[in-house]
């Protein structure tokens, strides 16, 4: 549904494309519009995202786990009853897990189409009412942090071990300050950054994992840490599956434009540090051709995304409102 108020707000302040809101739309531009200019995004509290999060935490910014995280005593819920208990929590104050009113909970329930087929209310609300929630929805209720139990905590902090016993892992990523004018290395990590764009009227923003400029080989390396479901071989895939290198691109522009002058010229060199669901761990390099064919598609998608964002149509997907598909 097109809301005409809503987008002259969000028309009416400047806006910067991460590699998030340019996949998505890519993917579905309705979904961009509801996210976006609508600004009913939805809370992801999938497991798997929020133990990605954990560990890119505990190894590059390990003195904030506490203020990212909650760590609850037991087993977290369910991905499914986790977001219903997250939809619950935008409803109510109640910080009694006792005293929920049924209604928020079947109302929730109805939201996120969670145990419909059961017969009987009473059947429902016994699936959310389970003393081992209670503590889950001590921390997560009113509150913008993730919440963690113990066991994923020490899972999470097991994997970083791993990562670090990689040689080349630790050799790359070695925190280094510049604590002298001379040092020759210079690192980064969880670097929010932004950057206009040349000939569009919105800009470009992310958070980079990691990157480390070094004046004495005049490199650039920047590194995308990624956990995945699958194994090492099958990393391929889930590049082009998941537009991994979209972000890459997507950091290089970045980085580049928030260097100094004296460093643009260095050569860029892009790598993603992967540990896979049987922890293994590889570090895979990208070549400087991949790179510059992922420069040439990243002007492509700024052109379909100008598209979008200048016409204010996102009904549909770039190659259909363009009349380009065909049977």
């Amino acid at each position: 549904m097109i809301n005409t108020q809503k987008e002259s707000e969000f028309y009416s302040k400047d806006f910067d494309f991460s590699y998030s809101s340019l996949n998505k739309l890519l993917f579905c531009p309705s979904l961009f519009y509801k996210d976006y200019i609508l600004k009913d995004k939805e809370v992801r509290t999938d497991k798997h995202l929020v133990e990605g999060s954990l560990l890119h935490c505990l190894l590059f910014e390990p003195e904030n786990v506490l203020n990212k995280f909650n760590i609850v005593p037991g087993k977290t819920p369910s991905d499914n009853i986790r977001k219903v208990m997250k939809d619950m929590s935008l409803y109510t104050s109640e910080t009694d897990f006792d005293k929920i009113k049924d209604s928020t909970i079947l109302d929730s329930l109805i939201n996120m189409n969670l145990y419909q087929s059961l017969k009987t209310d009473e059947q429902r609300l016994a699936k959310i009412k389970v003393s081992d929630y209670k503590p889950y929805w001590t921390f997560i209720n009113n509150t913008n942090v993730n919440v963690v139990d113990q066991e994923t905590l020490d899972k999470s902090k097991k994997r970083v071990e791993i990562l670090m016993a990689n040689e080349e892992v630790k050799d790359l990523l070695q925190m280094v300050e510049k604590d002298f004018e001379l040092d020759p290395v210079e690192t980064y990590c969880e670097k929010k950054l932004r950057a206009d764009l040349k000939n569009y009227t919105f800009g470009l923003k992310g958070i980079v994992d990691y990157y480390k400029i070094d004046s004495e080989e005049k490199t650039i390396t920047i590194c995308d840490l990624k956990t995945t479901g699958k194994t090492l071989s099958e990393f391929g895939e889930t590049v082009n599956f998941y537009n991994y290198w979209l972000q890459a691109a997507v950091y290089c522009h970045l980085v580049i434009n928030n260097v100094e002058d004296d460093y643009k010229d260095y050569n860029i060199l892009f790598k993603f540090v992967v540990i896979d669901k049987y922890d293994q761990v590889y570090v895979f390099d990208v070549s400087e051709k991949t790179l510059s064919n992922w420069a040439v598609q990243f002007s492509d998608i700024l052109e379909r995304a100008d598209y979008h964002y200048t016409k204010k149509k996102y009904n549909l997907p770039f190659d259909f409102l363009t009349g380009q598909v065909f049977l």
